[in-house]
């Protein structure tokens, strides 16, 4: 796992989108937001970024939470499907890059978790999930986890 230190992501004008999506339909779902934003008259700025704050398993398949922010061309009123965040920005990260079938994606987050949990990072954030490009059920994504910049 190559891994770099010291990274941010900052977009403006985010739309967040919170939903839950069973793991096999995370891609589908990414890739259908451009039609979602054509519909909000809304153009994409920058890749996708999404957190995964729940995971729930039942016998016949897994369920996330995710919070999508997609960074869009300007300001736009929040309504209860979505809503306007002027700034998402994350500071001090640890990155790395994934790159391949999406079923892999949890126990690669879980190794960048591990990295930083054993060195001498204390992690702030939940891992966020940059989207680089998706074909079929592959995938390549960078994923950074926050961590604090204190020396204490």
């Amino acid at each position: 796992m190559y891994i770099i230190e010291k990274q941010q992501l900052r977009y403006d004008n985010i739309l967040s989108y919170r939903t839950r999506v069973e793991e096999s339909a995370l891609l589908r779902l990414l890739s259908h937001i451009s039609t979602a934003l054509d519909a909000l008259e809304l153009e994409q700025r920058g890749g996708i970024v999404f957190t995964i704050d729940e995971k729930f398993k039942t016998p016949h398949t897994t369920i996330l939470g995710v919070e999508l922010l997609i960074p869009v061309d300007r300001k736009f009123e929040s309504s209860s499907h979505y809503v306007y965040k002027s700034c998402f920005r994350l500071e001090n990260a640890v990155m790395s890059k994934f790159n391949g079938n999406i079923c892999g994606l949890g126990v690669f987050a879980a190794e960048l978790c591990s990295y930083v949990g054993s060195s001498d990072f204390k992690p702030i954030t939940d891992v966020y999930y940059l989207v680089r490009s998706i074909s079929d059920d592959d995938c390549v994504m960078d994923l950074y986890l926050g961590t604090s910049g204190n020396i204490l």
